[in-house]
């Protein structure tokens, strides 16, 4: 039986790949038009930290609420997220913030980071990957 929502598995994942992976899908699944999405973190149960996952994610949609995310509800189970997506602004409204000027070798990092992920690197993913890069550097190009 396949999932009624598009779902995303973090088992598995580090705290940091896990909210870095979550941003980058939710924004690819808010451009595909989808609307009602699963974020998977599990219960934490086999975590020797406890439900690292669990939390790091939920401090992520906090963060993106009004942004990217309209709401989102920690299912009954309690190791998963629905999440729900705001429309994509209509193609005409939508534009990417300029980036600075990044070297080639900054760029082919974020777009090797979007494939690494599986996540077609259109623009406005690459310049929030960049954006991601730069402040993990301090701003360093």
């Amino acid at each position: 039986m396949g999932a009624l929502y598009p779902t995303l598995d973090l088992h598995g994942e580090t705290a940091e790949s896990a909210r870095r992976r979550v941003e980058l899908w939710l924004r690819n699944q808010q451009r595909l038009g989808e609307r009602l999405v699963r974020v998977v973190t599990g219960r934490g149960r086999h975590s020797p930290a406890g439900p690292v996952l669990l939390e790091e994610i939920g401090d992520l949609l906090r963060e993106l609420q009004g942004e990217l995310v309209t709401a989102a509800r920690l299912e009954s189970s309690g190791g998963a997220y629905l999440v729900e997506l705001r429309a994509p602004p209509p193609p005409a409204a939508r534009s990417t913030p300029p980036l600075p000027d990044v070297s080639p070798e900054l760029r082919q990092a974020a777009e090797e980071a979007l494939a690494e992920l599986g996540i077609e690197p259109r623009p406005e993913l690459l310049a929030a990957e960049i954006r991601r890069i730069l402040r993990e550097r301090g701003g360093r190009p």
